[in-house]
């Protein structure tokens, strides 16, 4: 039950940030790599507000305004999500033996496996409160990573109709200038390492082609189970 909460919540909780300020203030990195913690920290308090604003909005679902809606959250996480990074690091070695048109094809199908089937379920659930605990710098958290920042919080959410509580924490990277989010841990179990070890396992016994169309059928399996619930749900 709690890994199932695990994927979950720690995939959705890519696209929601910081309500509460931090408990201290953010010192920039003193060992000359260049990262500002800082800087980071505005980035993720900067986006948390752009989806505040999104959320005051409420189109129907199914209309332009809804898809205009949709499109600038997606656009919002385009810009602090490393979804190359993701997609690089949990295919391992045979992202480097795969043709680069099905490399391609592979980074779309996981990206939409981030974006269409997490990310929008948390974001529309506001009901999470959040706090920073600490943050700073680290070397060598994840392998093609020499240096990152890190951002712990602790979330209260409501799963299920249940009260959850967990450690967040972000891993945060510097690509062409811009801060991007590489991994998410929630409870010390980060998502990277274990979509990695999932993704290996099945690359040894299946092609590229079959894993995508696994990671299809993941995508449309889910959409049709959210769709499904909302159609049993009693008319008000």
């Amino acid at each position: 039950m709690k890994k199932g909460v695990m994927m979950i919540i720690v995939c959705l909780c890519f696209g929601i940030f910081a309500q509460t300020a931090p408990a201290t203030e953010a010192k920039p990195a003193a060992d000359g790599s260049g990262l500002d913690v800082a800087v980071a920290m505005k980035l993720l308090e900067t986006k948390e507000q752009a989806f505040e604003k999104l959320a005051s909005i409420n189109p129907k679902k199914g209309t332009p305004k809804y898809a205009a809606k949709d499109k600038e959250i997606k656009d919002i996480v385009e810009e602090i999500i490393d979804y190359r990074f993701i997609a690089e690091y949990i295919i391992g070695k045979k992202w480097l033996e795969t043709p680069d048109p099905k490399k391609e094809e592979l980074y779309n199908k996981i990206k939409e496996l981030f974006s269409d089937v997490y990310l929008d379920k948390l974001f529309y659930n506001k009901s999470y409160e959040k706090k920073y605990l600490e943050k700073g710098t680290e070397k060598k958290y994840l392998k093609g990573v020499p240096e990152s920042i890190y951002i712990t919080s602790e979330v209260q959410g409501i799963f299920k109709g249940k009260t959850v509580g967990y450690e967040l924490v972000y891993h945060i990277r510097k690509v062409d200038g811009k801060y991007k989010v590489f991994d998410v841990e929630l409870d010390t179990v980060s998502l990277a390492r274990n979509y990695r070890e999932q993704f290996e396992k099945n690359l040894k016994e299946k092609s590229v082609d079959e894993l995508i169309a696994n990671i299809d059928k993941k995508i449309k399996s889910s959409k049709s189970e959210k769709q499904d619930k909302k159609e049993s749900k009693p008319a008000k």
